[in-house]
């Protein structure tokens, strides 16, 4: 049976690599990658001379600021035809302008792949997630990292995918099921480019969001929470850096050694402590109780699991079931933000409609900027 959750198959379906971004503003873009390396621990000095292995790097655009920072061997694990394509090309036009470390591509999945040598820096964007698999994918993952290596990898809640995956709920109204992508695309691009404007350094192109977003698969295995890959890769690792940076730890220094140390644990009470503000990028909260966003979090899983059951099985309505849970996460969140009823009002008023489209969705007032805080970037030490 195919799985339809599988954003390798889907992509491979459709000839597609639909994670492109703008970098006609090259230094921009460089820029861009060298501020969240350097917060999250990874300053170019730190690249230099270092073996690099990178899986699932789409069309390559990211990577272009690891291999300017000239390291010593650099590995692009993809298997996607299409993306191989993107990366020569993007390369070939970019090397023209900065020096850059050409990269190796591997063309096997990270189920067939191993290597005898390890890494001492392995990179892992948006790719990983949450369903067995792939949690089993990133135990062998951090295999491939050296004795006192580090892993980057992206996390995050489902707090922040839920109001892309209300988007997603909401375009089931407007789409065909039996139209191509394209035109599935072109009907979301109406409904949502007013949406994605009030995202003024957004460097995705518009039609890839689309495509990845609300239409691919791999949107509902979205990112795993700190708490599930601190459990997949064990005690092997301990938490060096994130963006947003979320730790604040005040003990003494001259404590932290062997048992006492507890990086992790710090960690995730911290993230425990802020889930609430993975949903409005535009807002930052102080922490609250970690029991609260707990129940939140389980609440944002109840809703895009029952998403994701509905477009495997063909039934994508709008229904009380639907409606229920949507309520359900949006009381809580309400509740340590009263504004966010007004988004809330925005998307309650289109489904008691019932038969609004895509100009209507365009003209969402308050819900239009509500982006959430999808991933977090995490580097961590192997011990």
């Amino acid at each position: 049976m195919k799985n339809k959750f599988d954003h390798l198959e889907y992509y491979l379906e459709n000839e597609i690599s639909p994670v492109r971004q703008d970098v006609e503003n090259l230094n921009q873009h460089l820029d861009r990658r060298e501020a969240l390396y350097t917060s999250i621990g990874l300053p170019k000095l730190m690249i230099e001379g270092k073996t690099v292995l990178e899986v699932g790097p789409g069309s390559g655009h990211n990577s272009l600021y690891v291999a300017s920072c000239s390291p010593k061997l650099y590995d692009l694990l993809e298997p996607n035809k299409t993306a191989w394509k993107d990366i020569e090309k993007l390369y070939a036009e970019n090397a023209k302008k900065i020096k850059l470390i050409q990269p190796n591509i591997i063309k096997d999945k990270l189920e067939d792949f191993d290597v005898y040598e390890k890494y001492d820096i392995v990179i892992c964007e948006a790719w990983l997630g949450v369903n067995n698999n792939e949690r089993k994918l990133m135990q062998k993952l951090s295999q491939f990292v050296k004795p006192k290596g580090v892993l980057v990898v992206t996390l995050g809640s489902p707090v922040g995918h839920l109001p892309n995956m209300i988007r997603r709920i909401l375009s089931w109204n407007i789409i065909d099921l039996q139209n191509s992508l394209e035109e599935k695309t072109n009907e979301l691009l109406q409904a949502y480019t007013s949406h994605l404007e009030t995202l003024k350094d957004m460097s995705k192109i518009y039609e890839d969001w689309c495509m990845d977003i609300l239409i691919g698969p791999g949107f509902y295995t979205l990112s795993p929470t700190p708490e599930m890959f601190i459990e997949d890769v064990g005690d092997n690792f301990s938490i060096y850096g994130s963006y947003p940076k979320i730790t604040t730890d005040w003990r003494w220094y001259k404590s932290l050694y062997g048992a006492n140390k507890k990086i992790n644990e710090v960690f995730l009470e911290a993230y425990y402590r802020n889930i609430h503000n993975f949903f409005d990028f535009n807002l930052v909260f102080e922490p609250i109780d970690k029991e609260l966003n707990l129940v939140i979090e389980n609440s944002a899983f109840n809703l895009i699991n029952l998403a994701g059951q509905r477009e495997n099985n063909g039934k994508i309505i709008i229904d009380d079931e639907v409606v229920n849970l949507i309520k359900d996460v949006f009381d809580k969140l309400i509740e340590i933000h009263p504004s966010w009823n007004k988004p809330f009002g925005d998307v309650m008023s289109l489904i008691v409609n019932k038969n609004f489209n895509a100009v209507d969705l365009s003209k969402m007032k308050n819900f239009k900027q509500i982006f959430g805080r999808e991933m977090m970037y995490v580097s961590a030490i192997k011990e």
